[in-house]
Parts: C-alpha cells; structure tokens; sequence
C-alpha cells in the first residue's frame, strides 16, 4: 500500500533555479523521475531555494535520489559547476488521515503566497495549483498540445524513457495534467468549492483542531511542519503573506536578480557564469548589486553563491 508522503529538497545558500528554462527543466526531469521509479505525483511547487512534492508512494527516497542526480547533472553542466546540488539529504513525513492530507496539499500549493511570489496561491506559475479543477475553474481553453514521441524527445535528455501519455506544452514542458494524479487530488478536495476554501482560507487553530478531532494520536500539519527548513521568523512571515497584503510586484525576487548576474555582470569578466568568479569579481558585482539595485545582502549571497559575504 502506497502513503502520502510530504517531500522537501531545500537549498539556502545557493539557488536552485537561476532562470525560468530551469523550471521548466526540472518539471521534464521529475515527470521522468517519476515513471522511472513507478511514483504518484500529486502535487508540487518549486522555489528558488527549495521545492516541495507530494507522492503516493512505498518509499520515496529512489524517487528523489534519481530527481536531484538528473537535474544536478543538468545544472552542473549548464553552469559549469561541480558537486551536488544542495545540502545532502531531504526532508521527508509520512501524511496519514483525510484532514490531514488536506492540510498537506493545501501548504504545498499555496506555496506561492507564503512566499510573496504572488498575491494570490493561484499566480505562481510553478506549481500544481494551476492543474486543479480546470473545467470548473474555466480554464479549459484549448491549447496546442505536443503528443508526438519524436517531437517530444527533441526537448528530453539522450534516451529519457517516457510513456505515451505523456504530452508537452508549446514550451516544451510536460504538462502536469499529464504525469501528475490531478484526478485523484481533486477526489481529496472533493468539490471546487472545497478547493478553493482550502487554497483561501487563514491558517488558525481550527484547522488544527479539525485534524486532532481525526486523529488525536497524529500531530497537525502546520505551516511549520511543511517548511521545516526555515526558521520561525521566516514562518510568520509566510503567515503574514497569506492575508495577501506582503506581495510586492516591484520586488526582484531570485531569477530576475540572477538574471542581472548572469546576462550583466559577469560579462565585464569574460566568465561564462557565476561559478567561474573569483572571490574579488564577486565581492565587486556584490557592491554593485547593493548599491545600484538595492538588493539585500542575504539574496545577493545565494544568487551569487558567497554565503561568506555580509
């Protein structure tokens, strides 16, 4: 029998994701991952800094060892890096109980808000939330779909193993209608109206205890147990976000600061990317990211991998 596991790959110090090619890369390489190791997907919502999975799975670890080793491949040899990406190791809990599930699922999809990507869970791009319901949210609109094997392999690594149904976007991107159990999460939300509660409502100690009331014995999921990588500041900030009132559009977030980096600034050294820097190179684009963008110091540091600065 297959469990609900909650999964999280988190990377503080470096960012995993320094484009929107990434993204979408990554999605190509986690659908593969999941067929390769017979997994279920459910849900997903990547960050910059971390990504959070939902699986039905027995044991989820060859899953994601087979996921971070294809896209650190990809992202080493992109960059011209080396090593493994990200911290060793994940985080990983088991979600039995309904209520509790839902909680889960709703945490990882509303992802976006907690964040201040977005100003609602349903403008962040990368993520499942967009693939929920669709008919009933009116986004049924017809799009031009890639089902052809051949067409498809163009945009997938040198002998990637995928079955037939999956398909592309126009992008090049498996869609996640595709390779993802949507019908078997929106069975777990029941109705669209039921949806879109979850994706709205405030986290409180009434979602707490509608999980105790299922099972007294299982702790509730929180927003601190699903972003189990930060710290407690960084967790009532997230709550914060979810009143939708600390999204700033104005704001460069992760990508569009690599973005300065990679296609700016390290051209006045000639490198082909940031890993090639120096640590003088870096310290003066650092400068210049703090004064002439106004980028804070704890940002600059990830997307320019020099954690020792500050």
């Amino acid at each position: 029998m297959r469990n609900l596991y909650h999964l999280c790959v988190a990377s503080h110090n470096e960012v995993l994701f320094r484009d929107e090619s990434d993204f979408l890369a990554f999605t190509n390489l986690m659908a593969l991952a999941a067929y390769k190791t017979n997994e279920e997907l459910l849900a997903d919502a990547l960050m910059s800094t971390h990504y959070h999975l939902a699986v039905m799975s027995h044991d989820p670890a060859p899953f994601i060892s087979s996921l971070r080793h294809s896209y650190g491949r990809y992202f080493n040899y992109k960059y011209n890096r080396t090593g493994r990406l990200g911290p060793k190791g994940f985080f990983q809990t088991r979600i039995d109980g309904m209520k509790h599930r839902n909680a889960a699922l709703s945490y990882i999809l509303r992802n976006g808000l907690h964040h201040a990507q977005s100003p609602t869970p349903f403008g962040y791009r990368h993520c499942t939330i967009n693939s929920v319901f669709n008919k009933e949210m009116g986004r049924s609109k017809e799009r031009h779909l890639i089902t052809s094997r051949s067409e498809i392999a163009t945009y997938l690594p040198r002998h990637a193993v995928f079955p037939d149904h999956y398909v592309m976007n126009e992008d090049g991107v498996f869609i996640r209608e595709s390779f993802m159990e949507i019908p078997q999460l929106e069975l777990l939300f029941v109705t669209p109206r039921g949806f879109l509660y979850q994706m709205n409502r405030l986290s409180d100690e009434v979602w707490q205890k509608e999980q105790l009331e299922e099972n007294p014995n299982e702790p509730p999921v929180t927003l601190n147990t699903i972003e189990r990588p930060f710290d407690k500041k960084s967790v009532l900030s997230m709550l914060e976000c979810e009143k939708g009132f600390k999204y700033d559009a104005s704001k460069m977030n992760d990508v569009a600061v690599c973005n300065i980096i990679d296609n700016q600034l390290i051209k006045r050294y000639k490198k082909a990317s940031v890993y090639a820097l120096d640590e003088t190179q870096k310290n003066k684009i650092a400068q210049v990211l703090k004064n002439d963008f106004r980028i804070p110091q704890y940002q600059i540091n990830r997307c320019l991998v020099c954690g020792h600065l500050g």
